[in-house]
C-alpha cells in the first residue's frame, strides 16, 4: 500500500497495514518492493528506493557523523528532532544488507532513466565504502555485520541484537550468542577505529557469507552503473575488488565436505574458522544469487539445495535447513520460509543453468502455500512443512517476490 507522510520527503512502501508496529519503511524491504514495483509503477519503485536514501547519513550529521554513507535499518512516521527523542522509534542502531545497488540497476533495467542512475550512483557508492570503513575489523576487505556506536549499543548483548537485525536475520542460528559444539567461542564483539583510534562502530565475530555476496554483486552493479555513466576507471576499480571477494568467499567460507557456504569466526589474532557446526542456512546459497560461485561449488549447493531433508522440503528454502539441529519450522528465521529467500535461491539455480529445478520450485512455491492460490492473504512467511502462512499477513515484500517468481520463472512459455 502506498502511504506518505509529512516527515518523509516521497512516498514509500510500508511491509504492512496489518500490523501496528509496521509503520515506516525498512531498507532491504524497500530494495525488495522496489524490484518488483517498477514492472507497473516506475515512479514509486524510485520513491520507494529514495525514501531511505532522502535519511541517508552524511559527514555533517549532528547524532552520527561516523557513519557518513549508512543507510539505516528503518525510519518511521515521526519528526526528525525525534531521532533519538523518547517517543521517536527510528532505528539508527544498525544498516541492512547491501542489496540498495541491485534495486537502482533493476529499476534502471526497466525506465532507462539515466538521470536516475546519476542521482543515486553517488550515494550508493558512499553506502557501499562505508560497509567497508565501519564493518571490516581486519580491513582485509571482507565486512561483518555488526551495530553502530549509539545508546542503545551498550553491552555486548545489545550489539550482538543489533548486528542479528542488521543482517535481517533476527534470529537466526548463526547469531545464537553461546555458538555450538567444539572450538566454537560463540558471538562476539569486535570494536572498529578510524585511523586516529576513535570508536566508529561495532563487528561481530563473523565475516557473514550472504553479506560478502551481496557486497560482491553491488561491486558488479555498481561497475556496470560506471559504464554507464562514462565513468571507466571507477569500473575497473569495481570489477578488481569484486574479483578479490570472490576469490576469498570461495576459498575460505566453502566447505568440500558438505557442499555448502558458511560465516567464517575471526578473533583479533587472525585465527579463522568456517562455521560449519551451526548447521546449514539460507545465506549458504547466496553466493549463487550473486554468480559468485564456481560452477563445481554451485552443482554441490545445488545438491543440498534440491535434498528433501535438507533444503527442498514441501515449501521449500526454510530459514534453517531441515538438517540443522535448531531448525524449527515455525521459529521466524529458524525454519519458516521467507520469500525473499526463497527467490534468492531460485535465481541462484536459473544463473546456474538449473532452469528446471527453478521453475520446479517455484510451482512448490506457488502450489503449497497456504492461500496463496485461494482467497487468502499473502503471509510474512510459512511454515515450510505444511505451508501453513504465519506472522504478519498482507506483507508486502512477500507479495513482491511471489510477483518476481511468476513473472520471471512461471509466467513465460
Amino acid at each position: 500500500m502506498e502511504k506518505s507522510c509529512r516527515s518523509h520527503k516521497t512516498d514509500g512502501i510500508t511491509p504492512s497495514v496489518s500490523y501496528k508496529w509496521f509503520n515506516g519503511f525498512w531498507a532491504w524491504d524497500s530494495w525488495k518492493q522496489a524490484v518488483a514495483t517498477v514492472n507497473f509503477n516506475e515512479e514509486l519503485a524510485k520513491n520507494n528506493i529514495r525514501a531511505l536514501f532522502d535519511y541517508q547519513i552524511t559527514k555533517n550529521d549532528k547524532i552520527r557523523p561516523q557513519d557518513a554513507g549508512v543507510i539505516i535499518d528503518a525510519i518511521f512516521y515521526n519528526k526528525d528532532e525525534d531521532r533519538y527523542g523518547d517517543g521517536g522509534n527510528w532505528n539508527e542502531r544498525n544498516s541492512k544488507p547491501a542489496l540498495a545497488a541491485w534495486a537502482v540497476w533493476e529499476v534502471y533495467k526497466v525506465t532507462e532513466d539515466k538521470e536516475f542512475l546519476k542521482e543515486m550512483y553517488p550515494k550508493l557508492k558512499e553506502y557501499h565504502n562505508w560497509w567497508y570503513t565501519n564493518r571490516d575489523f581486519d580491513k582485509n576487505g571482507i565486512a561483518e555485520y555488526g551495530g553502530m556506536v549509539h545508546r542503545l549499543n551498550n553491552t555486548s548483548e545489545e550489539i550482538i541484537l543489533a548486528a542479528a537485525w542488521e543482517s535481517g536475520m533476527d534470529n537466526a542460528v548463526r547469531f545464537d550468542v553461546e555458538g555450538y559444539g567444539v572450538d566454537d567461542v560463540g558471538v562476539k564483539v569486535l570494536e572498529n577505529k578510524d585511523l586516529k583510534g576513535n570508536l566508529i562502530g561495532y563487528s561481530i565475530n563473523q565475516e557473514s557469507v550472504d553479506l560478502n555476496s551481496f557486497l560482491y554483486a553491488e561491486k558488479i552493479y555498481l561497475s556496470n552503473m560506471a559504464e554507464v555513466l562514462g565513468l571507466l576507471s571507477e569500473k575497473k576499480e569495481y570489477l578488481a575488488s569484486a574479483k578479490k571477494v570472490k576469490e576469498y568467499v570461495n576459498k575460505n567460507m566453502f566447505d568440500e565436505k558438505t557442499g555448502y557456504y558458511y560465516d567464517l569466526q575471526i578473533d583479533k589474532n587472525g585465527n579463522k574458522k568456517l562455521l560449519v557446526n551451526r548447521g546449514k542456512g539460507t545465506e549458504g546459497y547466496i553466493p549463487l544469487w550473486a554468480n559468485l560461485s564456481t560452477k563445481k561449488e554451485a552443482k554441490r549447493v545445488v545438491e543440498n539445495i534440491m535434498d528433501k531433508n535438507v533444503m527442498n522440503t514441501y515449501l521449500p528454502f526454510p530459514t534453517s535447513a531441515k538438517d540443522n539441529l535448531k531448525y524449527n519450522p515455525v521459529k521466524y528465521w529458524r525454519g519458516p520460509v521467507w520469500l525473499d529467500q526463497a527467490y534468492f535461491g531460485i535465481v541462484g539455480l536459473n544463473n546456474y543453468g538449473y532452469k528446471k529445478e527453478a521453475q520446479d520450485l517455484s510451482i512448490k512455491l506457488f502450489e503449497n502455500s497456504e492461500g496463496l492460490l485461494t482467497d487468502g492473504v499473502i503471509r510474512e512467511n510459512y511454515n515450510p512443512e505444511t505451508g501453513e502462512g504465519l506472522h504478519c499477513s498482507n506483507f508486502s515484500w512477500s507479495a513482491s517476490v511471489y510477483y518476481l517468481i511468476y513473472k520471471d520463472f512461471l509466467g513465460k512459455k
